[in-house]
């Protein structure tokens, strides 16, 4: 879905009021910008969200890079935006309709003169304010930025988020976020009690339980031993790239992630400090991490924010590249062909503040279901193209010849 602005008085190229002398090419129903909304999908496998791997924004340009040490650019520095949407439900083949994220937006086509604020607000307005269903539920919303347009995105406050993927072809199959399985006691359960009972969204659990069930609904009554799958707690385990996370979710590094783990180091931190803190041998961290800081020793104090690795020493380096949209399974990457993603969050509303629509409400013209009559654009859309004539065109009737006057 979208929402599209056709004008109704002349502008001009540039989306600022006009007049017909000004602007005699335009016409009523004019298109003046657009915006649709998908669910964002990807094909990649090994796709994952991670704003603190060394990789996520290695093949950005160097004006930017320097923008983000500088603190001009919005970055997710700390990785939790990366780590939310890591997190969430997830799920398909990335080989047939691609893995689908239910909770994540995506604004897909986006274009406008003079109109692209008011547009993309009156988007995330509505994504605040839906009731969560089947079809659209909601948390965050992502797109891919063009360098020119990134100002006016952090302005409306999305911020750069890493995405990383492994340089190699999609596994074929089934993929999903971590699921856990509940085999059903008696007649008559419900997805809807069922997933009030594990503390999970209603609308999650359905979504995972489509594939095999493709009817089901949140209170469809399930048969006695029929198995459903939920969204297991250890996402978020698996989610998180922060090594210092990972003691307070109870498991060891090995059992949080197949990707690696990062720590932030603290002003003065060492790494033989680093590899006693995580219980990692000091040898293996040393060698790993002197690949980024070829200087480094074991009583080498660092400052406040180094990223060190502290798990899957054995990953190479070049195993991971950043990850690049639109991409499909078996294609090969270039390095000048990454995505530069960014998210933010929605603020879902409830209740009252679920009704109001104070952007909508704020529009000179109520927004109206498109009509191609009504908005005055069927004339422009039957119109035939105009033929630009690039050569003479020659009457194919023969013409009587004109008499030379006789010289006297």
């Amino acid at each position: 879905w979208g929402f599209m602005v056709r004008t109704d008085t002349p502008m001009s190229s540039k989306g600022r009021t006009s007049n017909l002398k000004a602007s005699p090419q335009w016409k009523r129903g004019m298109l003046q910008g657009f915006i649709t909304v998908t669910t964002f999908t990807q094909w990649r496998s090994s796709f994952r969200f991670d704003s603190l791997h060394e990789s996520a924004f290695a093949y950005d340009p160097d004006d930017l890079t320097e923008l983000a040490l500088k603190g001009i650019r919005k970055y997710d520095n700390d990785g939790r935006l990366a780590e939310e949407l890591e997190a969430t439900v997830h799920g398909g083949d990335p080989w047939n309709e691609g893995i689908v994220y239910p909770r994540i937006a995506e604004i897909s086509l986006f274009g406008a003169l003079g109109c692209g604020k008011k547009l993309l607000q009156l988007v995330i307005e509505r994504l605040e304010r839906s009731r969560a269903s089947e079809s659209q539920n909601y948390d965050y919303i992502v797109l891919q930025a063009t360098e020119n347009s990134i100002p006016f995105y952090e302005s409306m406050g999305f911020v750069r988020v890493g995405c990383i993927m492994e340089n190699k072809t999609s596994e074929k199959g089934y993929k999903s976020s971590p699921v856990e399985s509940y085999v059903t006691k008696k007649h008559g359960e419900t997805l809807a009690k069922i997933s009030q009972e594990f503390g999970g969204n209603v609308w999650d659990t359905v979504f995972l339980n489509k594939p095999m069930y493709p009817t089901i609904g949140p209170r469809s009554w399930l048969k006695k031993g029929t198995t459903v799958f939920y969204h297991s707690t250890k996402a978020q385990i698996l989610a998180t790239s922060d090594a210092s996370k990972t003691g307070q979710l109870g498991v060891t590094l090995e059992e949080s992630s197949l990707a690696p783990k990062w720590y932030l180091a603290k002003e003065n931190d060492t790494p033989r400090s680093i590899a006693k803190k995580f219980c990692v041998h000091f040898g293996d961290l040393l060698e790993c991490n002197k690949k980024r800081y070829p200087e480094l020793v074991g009583t080498s104090r660092l400052k406040s924010g180094t990223r060190i690795q502290v798990s899957r020493f054995d990953v190479e380096d070049e195993a991971y590249i950043p990850y690049s949209h639109w991409t499909f399974p078996d294609d090969e990457l270039e390095p000048d062909e990454p995505s530069y993603m960014m998210a933010m969050k929605l603020e879902r509303k409830t209740g009252k503040d679920a009704i109001s629509l104070p952007i909508a409400e704020s529009l000179s013209v109520p927004i109206s279901p498109y009509s191609p009559d009504e908005n005055g654009a069927s004339e422009i859309l039957q119109q035939p193209p105009a033929i630009k004539r690039t050569a003479p065109i020659f009457n194919s009737k023969k013409t009587k010849s004109v008499k030379k006057p006789k010289l006297r």
